[in-house]
């Protein structure tokens, strides 16, 4: 009788955890067909922008592939090697914590380009070029990095010569960091670091995210919120679109600031497709200029981003910008049409 009750209530076990998984796949490929036929032209793309080092300096494109886990070099660009958005990551070589420009500015001076199709070459100032040959599963190790979140992500490693190289760069010494380098191989959970963001962000999933980005594979900003933003701070501010390290720059005629927050379908070009799952809360990152590492003595813009874009949500920080995730993957240029489903349209 006991072993009966057992075996039943496993079974029930197995049947509810079989449904709640069939339900929740089910959903996911309801959310993602659920695609709206009307679009609102709404301006165009300014720039593209692509990291390839998390907290180094960006690539401007002209052309980008833009993949599920975000975007990527074209072949026109380089022939023989695609760059990936955040394909990099700094990391402590005893705690495998990341290290981000947050603690450490210069970062934002880093510069990563394509050697040839086997290495990476990258420059800093003061520093030689450094030629990393790009690692695989099979003849390096593999570290779990503690990223943003307290999320663990696999990181290929890239070897005593860059982990030198960086050492003496970021931190002064011959050794203490590593650095780590995404096959885009695995796709990261993301159920149980990031629960309250997925409770709070009904469209967040494990699909929306990128490789050593915080979270989404690809972020979008509106020109004219940052024309807002620098009338609100005042004194000639100078505030860029770089200080807050998007890859979709959109502008247009008609566009008012923080028109974003209220997109939640957005199409560029003619096959593209991204849905706005997250806001994007701002840290300490946007006091610092992308052009010479210098963090701005009053906390600006980030200061005035505090009195009037705070957030209600998890995450606290004032919003500015959106996470998407990629639901048709495709090519973009700059100069493409931006099109537009907002949230009360889609509802």
């Amino acid at each position: 009788m006991g072993l009966n009750s057992v075996t039943q209530t496993v079974l029930f076990t197995s049947l509810v955890t079989a449904v709640t998984v069939v339900g929740s796949y089910l959903y996911q490929k309801w959310k993602q067909v659920k695609i709206p036929s009307n679009w609102e032209r709404i301006g165009s793309v300014k720039k593209l922008h692509l990291y390839p080092l998390k907290s180094g300096h960006r690539v401007e494109l002209q052309r980008a592939e833009v993949t599920e886990v975000g975007l990527r070099q074209t072949k026109e660009d380089e022939k023989i090697f695609q760059l990936r958005d955040r394909v990099l990551v700094v990391y402590g070589a005893k705690d495998h914590e990341f290290r981000t420009a947050r603690t450490y500015p210069k970062m934002v001076l880093i510069d990563v380009s394509v050697h040839d199709e086997d290495h990476l070459a990258i420059d800093a100032p003061t520093m030689r070029t450094l030629y990393v040959k790009i690692p695989n599963r099979k003849d390096n190790a593999v570290a779990k990095v503690k990223c943003w979140n307290n999320e663990h992500i696999e990181a290929i490693d890239c070897g005593d010569e860059a982990a030198g190289w960086f050492s003496r760069y970021i931190i002064e010494r011959d050794f203490g960091l590593r650095l780590g380098y995404n096959d885009a191989s695995h796709r990261r959970d993301i159920t149980k670091t990031h629960h309250k963001l997925l409770n709070y962000y009904k469209n967040l999933s494990n699909h929306s995210t990128g490789l050593f980005a915080d979270l989404s594979s690809v972020t979008l900003i509106n020109q004219h919120s940052v024309h807002d933003l620098n009338k609100r701070v005042g004194n000639n501010s100078n505030v860029t679109v770089e200080n807050f390290r998007h890859n979709i720059i959109v502008d247009g005629p008609d566009l008012q600031p923080y028109d974003e927050d209220n997109w939640d379908w957005i199409k560029v070009g003619d096959n593209v497709i991204l849905r706005n799952v997250k806001d994007c809360t701002r840290c300490v990152f946007t006091t610092i200029s992308s052009e010479n590492g210098i963090r701005d003595i009053n906390r600006q813009p980030l200061k005035t981003l505090e009195t009037y874009r705070k957030h209600s949500g998890p995450d606290h920080g004032p919003r500015f910008g959106t996470n998407l995730e990629v639901a048709k993957t495709g090519f973009i240029n700059v100069g493409d049409p931006v099109f537009i489903a907002r949230k009360e349209e889609t509802q």
